[in-house]
């Protein structure tokens, strides 16, 4: 293995150390909530259904706003709460994913000058 194939692989380490870091609280904390309230809401919305009624609107771009609209409009509470929040929590979850991937991609490496020993 030459000296530059050992940088490589432990920067790659390192980089791979970083982003698993950076991504435990997307990991362990809003992925699972995610999963906590579709689970909740899947006693209260027939996801079948809605798929269904949905792809039924697909007419125009207006159509898809207004079904949305009285979609929610039609439903209950908790139904409008449980999906705003697995919402916010997806926005969430990609936007840090999304950061983290980006800085990984941004950051330069920098390797030490050679000392010849």
């Amino acid at each position: 293995m030459t000296n530059q194939q050992l940088k490589n692989k432990i920067m790659r380490r390192v980089y791979v150390t970083w982003f698993w870091n950076k991504s435990k609280p997307v990991l362990f904390l809003q992925l699972p909530l995610m999963i906590v309230f579709l689970a909740i809401q899947h006693e209260y919305v027939a996801f079948r259904a809605v798929a269904s009624n949905t792809l039924n609107s697909f007419n125009s771009p207006s159509s898809v706003f207004h079904y949305a609209i009285s979609a929610f409009q039609s439903a209950e509470p908790l139904v409008i709460f449980l999906a705003a929040a697995i919402g916010l929590f997806a926005v969430l979850a990609l936007n840090s994913i999304a950061r983290n991937v980006i800085a990984l991609s941004k950051r330069e490496v920098r390797l030490p000058a050679r000392i010849d020993k």
